[in-house]
């Protein structure tokens, strides 16, 4: 296999990727949301108005594809990984797209292209006793240990510099309006405009520094496939689900948190049903969510779509239906829950990698959390399998 095209390539996808990430950022119809929305007339006000233009030239981005697309097939690459590299490009493809239809019904369609619907799960019984069944491992929240906002930048900083010593992470304050934390390559950000307990920051800690940002770290370091360092939508129903599973497999995960989780998927589902994004609120409210926290968690469900309802950002629903994914494919497969820690890929590309040998053999692992290597989390990720083969009856 030629190592120059596949680094020359990857490098071009990378490029691609560049300034792809709009999601990130909160662009609405302030003048809707603030007659629906009154009270919370501040926050709207720090929103970015749907009136701006989201990015870059997307003629250009996609000139850029299909200069791409020309080189992969002239290349001598196994068609496998030409294949690889095409998806990636057919997911930029698709998020111009979305730029490109900002609030209307093709950005709905897109998003079912990239991250699925509701209807894969929502109505299945085995589904819903999956969920219930995991709420048997979860622990409840230890609310007695309260770290003000800015004393938890010190908090992370100094539990990930003990995980990942020679990765120099920053952790810094988070500037998102939506979410409580992220992850960058080599930053971790948290909002410290408001309290965590330390199980919530234990929570973050797996979810965005061990997850995301170790398979970011490991993905930079592949020579032989430098891809891997790159993100495209089609890795996120893994990133996810590998990020929900490190959150249980540590012992982290409480019951406060799965239920958000669990509802943050029904109601995605319900907007996807036609509920709108005043609906939404409601109902998140009825569940004992503080009223901020409930039209932030609205706002992300209807990012990109018409907040009247019937459609909804599809991407909410990947964290359980990553999840379920990943314990089927860990479990046919017989793979470690560390062979999925090499990078930014998606199901395909770990089957691709998989098959060829190369998890064993060209792979560098350099940045993996030992907390999940404990005989407890062994025995954690063993319940979470068994639980989820008498759900869904897949292996032996």
């Amino acid at each position: 296999m030629d190592k120059n095209q596949i680094k020359n390539i990857s490098a071009q996808l990378k490029d691609i990727a560049k300034d792809l990430s709009f999601l990130s950022r909160p662009v609405y119809e302030k003048s809707k949301l603030i007659n629906l929305f009154p009270q919370h007339l501040d926050f709207i006000q720090e929103l970015q108005d749907s009136d701006n233009p989201l990015m870059t030239n997307s003629e250009d981005k996609m000139n850029k594809i299909n200069q791409v697309r020309h080189e992969i097939i002239k290349s001598e690459l196994d068609l496998s990984l030409k294949g690889i590299f095409e998806k990636r490009l057919e997911d930029y493809e698709s998020m111009i797209i979305m730029m490109n239809h900002y609030q209307g019904p093709e950005f709905f369609n897109q998003c079912l292209k990239l991250y699925g619907s509701s209807h894969e799960f929502i109505k299945d019984q085995n589904f819903l006793n999956f969920l219930n069944d995991i709420d048997s491992l979860c622990k409840y929240e230890n609310k007695d240990i309260q770290i003000i906002g800015k004393d938890s930048v010190d908090y992370l900083q100094k539990k990930i510099n003990t995980d990942f010593p020679d990765a120099q992470i920053e952790v810094r304050p988070s500037h998102s309006l939506l979410s409580d934390s992220s992850a960058g390559r080599k930053v971790l950000k948290i909002n410290i405009h408001k309290n965590y307990t330390q199980d919530q920051l234990n929570i973050f800690l797996a979810h965005e520094g061990w997850a995301h940002l170790g398979t970011s770290l490991n993905g930079a370091f592949q020579e032989m496939h430098p891809w891997l360092g790159t993100w495209a939508p089609s890795t996120t129903r893994l990133q996810e689900g590998l990020a929900i599973i490190t959150e249980l497999v540590s012992g982290y995960m409480t019951k406060e948190r799965w239920q958000k989780i669990q509802l943050r998927h029904l109601a995605t589902a319900m907007a996807e049903q036609g509920s709108s994004i005043t609906e939404i609120y409601e109902f998140i409210c009825d569940h004992q969510i503080a009223p901020l926290d409930a039209f932030k968690l609205s706002l992300r469900i209807f990012r990109g779509v018409p907040i009247q309802g019937g459609m909804a950002f599809t991407k909410e629903l990947l964290y359980l239906h990553g999840l379920i994914d990943l314990l089927k494919t860990i479990s046919i497969h017989e793979l470690t829950l560390k062979s999925f820690w090499v990078g930014k890929m998606s199901f395909n590309e770990h089957l691709y990698l998989s098959k060829n040998g190369e998890l064993n053999k060209d792979i560098l692992l350099t940045y993996f959390p030992a907390q999940l290597e404990t005989q407890e989390a062994i025995l954690r990720q063993g319940h979470l399998i068994q639980i989820a083969k008498k759900n869904f009856n897949f292996g032996d």
